[in-house]
Parts: C-alpha cells; sequence; structure tokens
C-alpha cells in the first residue's frame, strides 16, 4: 500500500513537472511569437522592466556612489527622491539636489551612473533650484553626420539664425537681434567656414541683410560667397583695415543719423530692413590680424601700427555697433587672449566652440563656466566623428549645449549666392539716400566672381 502511494505521488510529481515545463516553454514560445508580431509593444515592455530595475536600485547605487546624505539621527543613508523615464533612446532621471548631491556631485558620477544604465553618456543640467534633470543616451545621436537644404527664401524673422540641431533632435537657434559680437572657435577643419556657408546660406535671400567677408587664410573659401558681399578682403592687412575704415564710418554715420532717419536709437525696435540693413562682418582666421611682431625695424613698425588700427576698429565695432545693427563674426582656432584682445572678445555676446584640444582653449572661447560642466566641453569633440559639432549656451537654458551644425552642398551655396547677388548693396549709399547732409564714403571694392 505505502509502495503504492509512493508510486503515485511519484508520477503526480513527474505529470505536474512535465505539465508545469511544458507550460514554461509553450507560453516562452506564445510570448516570442507575440513578440515577433508585436515589436513595439514588446519594446516597451523591456523599458517598464528596465526602468522598475533601475528605480529599484537607485537608493543603492546612490550610497555606493555616495551621493546624498547620513541621516544625524538615524544614521540611515539619505538619499536623493528621483523619477525614472527610460525610452527608445536612453535613460531620464529628475532628481532632487539635495545635500551631497548637487549638480556637482552628479556631473561627476555621470560616468558610473551611465555604466549602470547601460548609456554611453549622461548629461547632467540643473533645471530648477533643487532638481537636477539626468539625460542618459544608449548612443551619440550627434555623432551622424547631418545635411541641409537651403531653401533659398527669405528669413521669417532676422531675431535669429538656425544653427543646427541639439541632442534632442530640436532646432537650435542662434541671436541676431541685439547682439554686436559673437566669437567662434575651434580647431581647423572641424566646421568653422562650413558654419559661415550656412549663415551666408540663410541669409542672402533677404535685401535686409548685407554681409563684409574678411578671409583671413586667403584661400578660395569665401570665393563663391564675395558676390553677395558688400565689401571683402582676404589676409592682405592694409586691405583689410580699409574695409573695416569703411564699415566704422558707416557705424559713425548711422549713429549721427539713426534718431532723424529711424526716429529711435535703436535700429533693432524697427528690425532691419531694405533701406537700413543688417550688416555682418564676418572676419575668419581673426587672430592673424591682430598680431604684433617684435623689433625695431621701419618694417616692424608700420605692421604693429596696421595691427593697432585695426583692433581698435574691430573693438570699437564691438563696444557701438549693436544699436545701428552692425554686427562681427570672429573666428579663430584659440580665442585665447594672445590671439584675440580680450577687450574685443569678452564684449562679444555670443560664443560658439568647435573642438579645442585643451581646457583652456575651452575656457577662452566660452568662459569660466565651462569649467562646471565637463560633459558639455568642446575638449571632448577632439575626434573626426564630431566634425560639425558645437558648444554653445543658449538663452533661457542654464548650461551648456551640444549642437550637429549641417553640412551643405557647396554647389548649393554658390547657387543661391548667384541668385541673389542682385540684393547686393551699399549701406552706406542706402543711408546717404535717407540723410542727405552725411558725407557718407560709397566707393568701395568690386565684388569677387563665383567660383
Amino acid at each position: 500500500m505505502v509502495d503504492a502511494l509512493v508510486g503515485l505521488y511519484a508520477l503526480v510529481v513527474l505529470v505536474g513537472g512535465s505539465s508545469t515545463l511544458v507550460g514554461v516553454l509553450v507560453g516562452r514560445w506564445l510570448r516570442a511569437r507575440w513578440d515577433r508580431r508585436h515589436p513595439e509593444r514588446a519594446a516597451a515592455r523591456r523599458r517598464a522592466r528596465h526602468q522598475r530595475r533601475i528605480a529599484a536600485d537607485w537608493p543603492l547605487l546612490t550610497q555606493t556612489l555616495g551621493l546624498g546624505y547620513r541621516d544625524q539621527w538615524t544614521r540611515q543613508h539619505a538619499y536623493p527622491p528621483a523619477r525614472f523615464v527610460v525610452d527608445h533612446q536612453g535613460v531620464s532621471a529628475t532628481v532632487a539636489a539635495v545635500p551631497g548631491a548637487g549638480l556637482a556631485d552628479y556631473q561627476r558620477a555621470a560616468g558610473y551612473l551611465a555604466d549602470t544604465w547601460g548609456c554611453v553618456a549622461i548629461r547632467a543640467e540643473q533645471v530648477a533650484p533643487g532638481l537636477v534633470e539626468l539625460r542618459g543616451r544608449y548612443r551619440d545621436p550627434l555623432l551622424a553626420p547631418a545635411r541641409a537644404e537651403l531653401s533659398g527664401r527669405p528669413p521669417a524673422s532676422l531675431t535669429s539664425w538656425w544653427l543646427g540641431w541639439g541632442e534632442d533632435g530640436r532646432p537650435v537657434t542662434v541671436r541676431l537681434a541685439e547682439v554686436s559680437g559673437t566669437v567662434v572657435a575651434g580647431l581647423a577643419g572641424f566646421g568653422k567656414t562650413m558654419l559661415v556657408a550656412h549663415l551666408v546660406g540663410q541669409l542672402a535671400p533677404t535685401p535686409a541683410v548685407q554681409f563684409v567677408l574678411v578671409d583671413g587664410k586667403g584661400g578660395p573659401d569665401y570665393h563663391h560667397l564675395r558676390p553677395r558681399a558688400w565689401l571683402s578682403a582676404k589676409d592682405d592687412l592694409n586691405d583689410v583695415r580699409e574695409v573695416l575704415r569703411r564699415v566704422h564710418r558707416l557705424m559713425a554715420d548711422r549713429q549721427a543719423a539713426i534718431a532723424s532717419v529711424l526716429g529711435v536709437t535703436d535700429a533693432w525696435h524697427l528690425g532691419p530692413s531694405r533701406s537700413w540693413p543688417l550688416v555682418v562682418v564676418v572676419i575668419d582666421e581673426a587672430h592673424s590680424f591682430f598680431h604684433e611682431r617684435k623689433g625695431t625695424a621701419a618694417e616692424v613698425k608700420a605692421h604693429n601700427a596696421l595691427v593697432a588700427e585695426t583692433s581698435r576698429l574691430v573693438e570699437e565695432l564691438v563696444r557701438k555697433g549693436r544699436n545701428v545693427a552692425v554686427q562681427v563674426m570672429l573666428l579663430t582656432q584659440r580665442a585665447t587672449g594672445d590671439a584675440i584682445p580680450t577687450r574685443i572678445r569678452d564684449n562679444c555676446q555670443v560664443a560658439i566652440s568647435f573642438a579645442t584640444r585643451t581646457l583652456d582653449g575651452a575656457v577662452a572661447a566660452l568662459g569660466e563656466e565651462i569649467r562646471q560642466h565637463p560633459d558639455a566641453s568642446p575638449v571632448l569633440l577632439n575626434d573626426p566623428s564630431y566634425v560639425g559639432v558645437a558648444v554653445t549656451s543658449l538663452p533661457g537654458r542654464p548650461g551648456f549645449h551640444r549642437v550637429r551644425t549641417p553640412q551643405l552642398d557647396h554647389a548649393q551655396v554658390a547657387a543661391v549666392i548667384r541668385q541673389t547677388a542682385g540684393l547686393r548693396a551699399d549701406p552706406a549709399a542706402l543711408l546717404a539716400e535717407q540723410a542727405p547732409d552725411l558725407r557718407v564714403v560709397t566707393e568701395g571694392p568690386a565684388p569677387g566672381e563665383v567660383a
């Protein structure tokens, strides 16, 4: 009897175990089949599972990384509260900034958090007092080059221009209104010249913008842009000085006439127009025009006198040109004080930096605050994969942001310039028509031919 009961028990166990095993295998097969039919639901389920695991591990992870503080009464670790969201691009976490877990602490722990969450990198950004946002991505969205087509149509507004795409895929614009100076720094070959082509290609279709192009490289990079430029020069310092003298004279004449012609003291209150266009002065390889030589020879003294006058003209354009819609863009490989005088560089309201080799170069371009945001430093862009990626600060958004600037077809840019070359005008002559009492110099070098 006992043997029969034992045999029956063994049979029940065997049948039950087999049934369970079959149920598990069939369930997995059905689940796999369902996942193949509905991959988006399967991905959502995996993300939800990953999100629950991250939330469950957060208290121990913060204690391991030293984020938070130890309660003096209970002697327990007090970790910062957090809310997590996992999507197909990565992990987002809105975390509290508490003692021992401020923005700097999260930035220091970003590498460990990225490894734990399976992300390539994590950015920490202060979004509000006491609130920090962590964003980790499974792959860097800025690694892939991006191309753009020029519309050939006038921009809807001249308050800003389109720079590129942010890490979240949204368009990033740079301020034009109320700006007198922009510094663009970065190593050679990382996108500065393409940025100028992008800027000119966007603004060329409107007669409310005129350009002055100065190419310190002296090569052919700007040949296809020159037909749309009011004035242009290459790397000859005498030519550059004469061009800047004419722009400076225009600025002085506009200062004298703005109240009577426009009825305001700031041209941006009305915005640029065909008769009072925004003048954008682009100076590429700007450092080559601010370099003084050492020595006492007559040739050296003459060169240094040219440099001193050029520096003075640029400085005054940056200091005084904002309200009369004159704007200077300085491009340089290194924005340190020995390359661009600080009295010029530090008065520029907009700063953009492509890849730099050193932190000092990044600080010179973007300011001391970039030291507090090591995850956004342009030093990290010193790789061919990041050609065209720049770092800048954006109005209303704290910290610094990486931006993928678009690649353009040079033939398309040249086509836009050819189509809009008839919009080229002399702002000094336009001013003379409105203020005939002013003595305005209107003659100037002819534009170059399309390359």
